[in-house]
């Protein structure tokens, strides 16, 4: 384990790599979400063909966001008591396994919507203990000026890959199936096995670990909501989640389908601006290393985000849709990176696991929303709710901006009381 404060700062723009475990652990998350991200495609291209409903599309979001509220919390109080390697470990076990029986069970055709969505439910279960323990760990392999950069490159990492993913998974679709998509992305499990049984970096059980698991959970709660800076960024988060990126859980393969006339080859080909847009953010914040205005970032790319899909969804030239697309990737990507980083520096290690399971656990509720937006869209059409739905969530973005100062001010604070 770093211990933050005693190292002096590796240098080169990317100095989070200098240090061998969170390299390790990068590169596994780098070949990962090359693999992985087949399941987002082939889960909703699935469920889009078997039931060709907008609302079951928009189920499928709130399955997953559902899973995340369950087990979300408990999975930051582990992170918290428990080995987070360990943790880790044994999530991306269960998610192989929940991967490689759904992969099959579609291949073999013994396969029904139901199957279908209590695996992914189960799979998105393990995902939501996995995310806030991955975020705890990150911090203890560098020291702590380094964790914007580590941020960025994680982001990178698990994201950049989608300016490629979509166009290769959308062609395996086509070629073999959301199954054979399915058995693929196994391969993106066994590389983060591999890097976490690589990694020397051993962690160890914390003095929490004797406490009602309940107790720690509270904890974790009261810790945010009297955190004013992390409590504004969570509910920004939520709305712009919310509003707009519900939007990817599902609904948007109705929007390529219907209303754009897409095959899962061509969504591909679309949704690979998105990922430009994502590998360009995370580079470039990753190149800055650590960015002197990170609350700046957060407010103007949640701004953004929503001001683009909402351009993107008035447009039905494919050239000018893919360019807001790529705004879009980009805008999401970099409000993401800031407010992480922005969290991942005020919070102590201790805390840490329980505030970003709070932080995840908004966009899981956010998730949820898919399924109001789903059955909306069954009864007025996608071509009325996508940009009716990113209008508001523009607005709320601006009106929360205005009339939150801790928002505005957020540089300024982090600058003269880190802690606040």
């Amino acid at each position: 384990m770093v211990s933050p404060g005693h190292q002096k700062p590796a240098p080169g723009r990317f100095p989070a790599l200098a240090y061998r475990d969170f390299r390790t652990l990068w590169l596994g998350m780098l070949f990962a979400s090359g693999t992985m991200a087949f399941q987002y495609y082939a889960q909703m291209w699935l469920v889009y063909e078997l039931t060709n409903s907008v609302w079951i599309l928009g189920a499928l979001g709130a399955i997953r966001g559902l899973a995340t509220i369950l087990f979300g919390l408990y999975g930051g109080a582990l992170a918290d008591r428990l080995d987070r390697r360990f943790l880790l470990m044994a999530t991306q076990a269960v998610s192989f396994v929940v991967s490689l029986t759904l992969g099959l069970l579609v291949i073999s055709n013994y396969v029904g919507l139901w199957w279908v969505l209590a695996l992914i439910f189960i799979g998105s279960a393990s995902a939501s203990l996995d995310a806030p323990v991955r975020q705890a760990l990150i911090p203890e392999l560098i020291p702590a000026v380094h964790i914007p950069n580590a941020v960025a490159l994680t982001t990178a990492a698990q994201m950049g890959s989608f300016a490629v993913t979509p166009i290769i998974a959308g062609l395996v679709i086509d070629a073999i199936g959301s199954g054979g998509a399915y058995l693929l992305s196994t391969t993106g499990n066994m590389g983060v096995l591999l890097a976490l049984i690589l990694l020397r970096y051993r962690g160890q059980t914390r003095e929490t670990r004797n406490e009602p698991i309940a107790k720690t959970v509270r904890q974790g709660i009261s810790y945010a909501r009297h955190h004013r800076v992390v409590a504004w960024i969570i509910v920004l988060n939520f709305t712009t989640a919310a509003f707009g990126f519900s939007l990817y859980q599902g609904l948007i393969v109705s929007w390529a389908g219907d209303v754009l006339g897409m095959t899962p080859g061509g969504y591909g080909l679309l949704a690979a601006t998105w990922g430009v847009g994502t590998l360009a953010a995370s580079f470039t914040l990753s190149y800055m290393g650590k960015p002197r205005y990170p609350g700046r970032i957060l407010i103007v790319g949640s701004l953004v985000f929503g001001a683009s899909f909402l351009l993107f969804g008035l447009i039905r030239s494919l050239p000018v849709a893919g360019f807001t697309y790529l705004i879009n990737g980009a805008a999401w990507t970099a409000a993401s990176i800031a407010s992480t980083s922005i969290i991942q520096s005020v919070i102590p290690n201790e805390m840490r696991g329980r505030v970003m399971s709070l932080f995840m656990l908004s966009g899981a509720i956010a998730q949820m929303n898919s399924l109001v937006l789903g059955g909306i869209a069954d009864v007025i059409g996608m071509e009325l709710m996508l940009p009716a739905t990113t209008f508001v969530c523009t607005l709320l973005v601006l009106a929360l901006v205005l009339a939150v100062p801790t928002l505005r001010n957020l540089d300024r604070a982090l600058a003269t009381d880190p802690a606040r």
